[in-house]
């Protein structure tokens, strides 16, 4: 099968995974030093999963490296079936193992005494923590206590396969639903695990500073922020560019440029106008890319996303919320002085909607008294779509 010029959504590897060198190296010594734990902040589609890949290719000789989506989480038991499937799913895939994971989903489904004699099978902290989750199921250990447990699984499993674990947390703000008691226990757990770090992913600016930032908030400085900001241009045009000349297919400077308007930078975006355009190009028998290609090809786009756009216009923001993106759309970058002023409303009955939307990351603040829409791609559907305005 030949090998795809763009890779849209998912997890991204090379070739396809640019402009995060710095990000990668920087982790990487504080993953093989054990030095300390970090959490990546970021908008979405900005690839916060793809880093999370990518630093574990980078690191899996050295380190267990366990991603946990956090999304998977509905309630304590699920954190403890998530992590714990997770971990040895992570070991049975670097070790070539097989069985494990079968093994000890026993504990999940099925009869409680086939499960106790599929853990006999495994012993150790496997055979431990499972027969714990039996508990569970039996109602002799409540979901507090056995979240407790998770922790000393994790800890113990490290120490009886002498392997150092990381343990990255993406989404980490869903586990804001479980009213702070995960990450109250895990200061706890992060002082007295020295072969055990962490890593959380999010999208959430208000939880990043209630949980790490806050001095009297539970996981005070025990993580470093890393801040995920868009791809560089030029990395953004040689990509585009070396990937599109594997097809002869060339792409003039104006058109890189424009993608570059268009999509902000943002891997998500700039993978899928780069896929829509060697698309287009094949379909038309082209060899050539210009603006005009660039300017259809994001209209597709658009049209692609115009239902979800909608969606999260209408249902994610409040009346004054909207309003306050529709100014906004209107430039990259708008003084808050200026916003009031066309809302003929004052600067300071705006605040608490200004910092819910920073807060989720929607809008971004480059500078005091200045705002501008996060998404570029959204900023100008909103631009287009609710203010019917073309120019740009």
């Amino acid at each position: 099968m030949p090998e795809s010029l763009f890779v849209v959504g998912g997890e991204v590897e090379p070739p396809y995974f640019i402009g995060r060198e710095h990000e990668i190296e920087k982790m990487k010594m504080d993953i093989k030093t054990l030095a300390q734990n970090n959490v990546i902040i970021g908008p979405r589609r900005i690839g916060k999963t793809s880093l999370l890949r990518n630093l574990k290719t980078s690191v899996e000789d050295e380190v267990l490296f366990v991603t946990i989506n956090c999304r998977e989480m509905t309630g304590l038991s699920d954190f403890f079936r998530v992590v714990t499937r997770a971990l040895l799913a992570a070991y049975e895939e670097k070790h070539r193992l097989k069985g494990l994971v079968q093994k000890y989903s026993q504990v999940f489904r099925g009869k409680i005494t086939a499960a106790y004699k599929s853990l006999s099978e495994i012993g150790g902290s496997i055979e431990h923590i499972g027969n714990v989750y039996l508990r569970f199921r039996e109602k002799d250990v409540n979901e507090q206590e056995l979240v407790a447990e998770t922790f000393d699984f994790i800890k113990g499993f490290s120490r009886e396969k002498k392997e150092p674990i990381i343990l990255a947390f993406d989404e980490f703000q869903e586990l804001r639903r479980f009213n702070g008691y995960i990450f109250n226990i895990l200061k706890s757990q992060m002082d007295s695990q020295p072969s055990v770090r962490y890593i959380f992913s999010g999208s959430s600016v208000s939880l990043l500073h209630e949980v790490f930032l806050k001095p009297d908030s539970p996981l005070y400085l025990m993580a470093a922020r890393i801040q995920l900001e868009p791809i560089e241009e030029e990395h953004v045009a040689k990509y585009i560019r070396d990937r599109l000349l594997t097809q002869n297919i060339r792409i003039t400077d104006g058109a890189l440029e424009r993608i570059y308007v268009c999509t902000g930078g943002f891997p998500f975006y700039f993978q899928k106008i780069g896929f829509i355009l060697y698309q287009n190009s094949v379909l038309k028998n082209k060899n050539t890319i210009d603006e005009d290609d660039v300017e259809s090809a994001f209209n597709s786009m658009l049209n692609e996303f115009d239902s979800e756009f909608e969606s999260r216009y209408e249902w994610k923001f409040s009346d004054q919320q909207k309003t306050i993106l529709k100014f906004l759309s209107r430039e990259k970058y708008r003084r808050l002085s200026e916003i009031s002023s066309e809302m003929q409303t004052p600067a300071s009955s705006l605040t608490t909607s200004m910092r819910d939307l920073h807060n989720t990351m929607t809008i971004e603040k480059p500078e005091e008294g200045m705002y501008g829409i996060l998404d570029n791609v959204f900023r100008i559907w909103i631009k287009r779509n609710i203010l019917n305005t073309f120019s740009e």
